[in-house]
């Protein structure tokens, strides 16, 4: 048996790792069905928004929102869905003002998880987990130095309050 040298399995693994991801790229790049991109925008009470839908085979796949709370040209939220077969996956708002980003996973119809960046740095330091009413049943707190960390109890419990509240 022929042992290859440290040098040709670098080069093979190389080259393997390559042509696989581009093999992926290529995959993810090839339309899968026929899509349309449809724009609309309005104005009322002052404010302005500009909605933006995808469609593959007439089903939406993506909803982009942006909206000028003063119609003044500048956008200061931006609201971006996913979908898949109809149902949301991925929720996702960034107010530009306060360069803030919240994101949410969905299930068959259920929030997962949510996660904020409060400081607009891409780094998003909070993590919640839900249970299928949707209510929040833990979170976690990532550090600027990459820790993670669960909230205390008592954190917890006014998280828990305040989104009560938001559903009341």
């Amino acid at each position: 048996m022929i042992k290859p040298s440290k040098t040709e399995v670098v080069v093979a693994f190389l080259l393997f790792t390559c042509k696989t991801g581009a093999l992926a790229q290529q995959e993810a790049t090839v339309p899968q069905g026929k899509t349309e991109t449809k724009g609309s925008q309005s104005r009322k009470g002052g404010k302005y928004k500009r909605i933006t839908e995808t469609f593959t085979d007439n089903v939406l796949t993506a909803r982009r929102e942006e909206v000028s709370l003063r119609d003044d040209g500048r956008i200061n939220f931006v609201f971006v869905k996913l979908f898949r077969d109809g149902q949301l996956t991925y929720a996702s708002a960034f107010d530009k003002d306060k360069n803030r980003t919240v994101r949410s996973y969905h299930h068959k119809g259920t929030m997962l998880a949510m996660e904020a960046d409060e400081d607009g740095d891409n780094i998003f330091e909070t993590l919640i987990l839900f249970n299928v009413g949707e209510e929040p049943v833990e979170a976690f707190e990532r550090n600027k130095d990459g820790t993670v960390a669960q909230l205390s109890k008592e954190r917890l419990e006014v998280l828990k309050k305040s989104f009560a509240k938001l559903q009341e």
